[in-house]
């Protein structure tokens, strides 16, 4: 059975807020940037992003 680790970073990066999704499992590590906007994301808004997209989120593989 594969362990899956995840995490989610929010950064600001001036101007914008950034969601920076990271996930690995065996020897695959995975990324993905997304734009929030210029302001401040709320919980509930970061709530609504991972229960809502994150089956849409086209990670980036870096073997």
């Amino acid at each position: 059975m594969d362990t899956i680790k995840s995490s989610l970073t929010i950064i600001f990066e001036p101007p914008f807020y950034k969601a920076v999704f990271e996930r690995s499992w065996n020897s695959v590590y995975e990324v993905e940037q997304l734009i929030l906007g210029p302001a401040e994301p709320k919980t509930p808004d970061i709530y609504c992003l991972v229960n809502t997209s994150w089956k849409e989120i086209d990670f980036f593989a870096n073997n």
